[in-house]
């Protein structure tokens, strides 16, 4: 016995009052401007909507008349019953009232059915992979899924909204004095020149190697996760419990040797103390650590976001940007820009804060001047031109042994939406101890140059 035909969901009667109603109406589809041709599941439908878009962008009427002439000029008017179904459409439709609810239930059926086609299409992935893995077939299954839950109303809206909201943050911050618009970071310093780690914001940290900025990375995902804040931790470079050994570390103030090897030193009883509590605190913070090897941008987002519906998340560390696994086949700038778009895509669609490291190019070493620029990012023109907030880290005494800038690290704003750039930051490397801290009081002087005095012959 044969099974049973099932017909995909649609809805032909919405669909037919959403035609009509743009019909009566040619201002209606503006109200609709995100239902797309596609979303209609009869395709006399889909001419016929595709009809009233091509005419209204020419300021044609999209009465009987004007649509059937289109028809036929375009040898569709068969397809679509001739200009007889046109009519019946405009006549049985009252008014265009409601043309947004009929519209919401097209779109809604429409997201059923491509819903069916990824499940049949996850099925015939997992049946004949085609060399995919079975990490690529998920993630590819997660974006198409993600996609689907976008919202619909979306476009240009009045501003009284906007300014609403701004009044009532401003009375808000004013009633609560000087405090932060983000989320803290470990750092005074940084926090008064972020004002914190500000919801839909990308931060992408660029250093060369040794200069902290996976130290810094996970000072920060750590210290937001014991303050409550549910943190997502993307350790692309390090495995899971490398990235715990160092928070271990950071926040248990213990010596990081001691950690990975524990010994009977003189002070061991004390750094097992230390150790077991932050331990305990570390267990109950909301941490989820994912350290997939050369993960694609497509499995990031998709993991995020399905995190993310299961419970919000509220923020986002990524490490890093250069080992994360891209297409060989296209150029590198391009696929490093789609890594760091999706990175803000991420931040902007769950409305958190992330924060992207990011390797520079090895032509930093070789030059006098090592403080890096903006066009030391590797394929720094994507990244530079998607990164809403972009910080160097630098360490003058990795180059040079001799200065007096002993155990500083330099926190250099180069690119900043609502910061200011140009004035360098300051930490102090405790790398012991796999954190920073803030430097405090002045920063060491640079020696006094030795004075040589010429005499004279007699």
């Amino acid at each position: 016995m044969s099974a049973e035909l099932r017909v995909p969901p649609h809805s032909s009667d919405s669909e037919q009052s959403v035609l009509g109603g743009l019909m009566l109406d040619e201002h209606a589809l503006a109200k609709i401007d995100w239902l797309a041709e596609e979303d209609f599941y009869r395709k006399d439908h889909r001419l016929i909507f595709r009809a009233i878009g091509e005419l209204s962008n020419k300021n044609l009427p999209c009465d009987a008349v004007t649509m059937g002439e289109w028809f036929e000029s375009n040898g569709l008017a068969e397809l679509v019953g001739g200009t007889s179904y046109v009519i019946q459409l405009a006549n049985s439709t009252p008014s265009a009232a409601n043309i947004v609810a009929y519209a919401e239930i097209v779109r809604e059926k429409a997201i059923l059915r491509r819903l069916i086609d990824t499940g049949n299409e996850l099925v015939q992935n997992a049946f004949a992979p085609s060399g995919r893995s079975s990490g690529d077939v998920a993630a590819k299954t997660m974006q198409a899924l993600s996609g689907l839950a976008t919202p619909t109303r979306t476009g240009l809206v009045s501003v009284k909204g906007a300014l609403r909201s701004l009044a009532a943050a401003q009375a808000e911050r004013y009633a609560a004095g000087a405090q932060l618009l983000g989320l803290p970071t470990p750092w005074a310093a940084l926090n008064k020149l972020t004002r914190g780690l500000r919801q839909g914001v990308l931060y992408v940290v660029g250093a060369r190697p040794s200069m902290g900025k996976s130290i810094l990375g996970e000072n920060v995902a750590t210290f937001s996760a014991l303050r409550g804040t549910r943190t997502a931790l993307f350790s692309v470079e390090m495995t899971a419990p490398e990235c715990m050994a160092r928070a271990v570390a950071a926040h248990g103030d213990i010596p990081f040797d001691w950690v990975e090897q524990p010994t009977d030193c003189d002070d061991a009883e004390m750094y097992w103390q230390r150790n077991t509590a932050i331990m305990s605190r570390l267990v109950g913070a909301p941490l989820i650590v994912d350290d997939t090897p050369a993960i694609k941008i497509d499995q990031l987002v998709a993991r995020a976001r399905r995190e993310h519906t299961r419970k919000p998340l509220e923020l986002i560390v990524v490490d890093h940007l250069h080992d994360m696994g891209i297409d060989a086949r296209q150029e590198a700038r391009h696929e490093y820009g789609r890594a760091v778009q999706g990175c803000k895509t991420l931040a902007k669609e769950l409305n958190v804060p992330v924060v992207l490291l990011a390797q520079l190019n090895r032509s930093v070493a070789g030059r006098a001047e090592k403080r890096p620029a903006l066009t030391d990012l590797r394929e720094s023109g994507e990244i530079e031109q998607k990164a809403d907030v972009i910080l160097f880290l630098h360490r003058e005494d990795y180059y040079d042994a001799s200065t007096h800038l002993q155990d500083v690290v330099e926190v250099i704003p180069a690119k900043g939406r609502n910061i200011r750039v140009g004035k360098t930051l300051y930490l102090a490397n405790r790398f012991d101890r796999m954190r920073l801290d803030d430097w405090e009081g002045p920063l060491p002087a640079p020696s006094a140059p030795t004075s040589h005095v010429r005499g004279f012959r007699a």
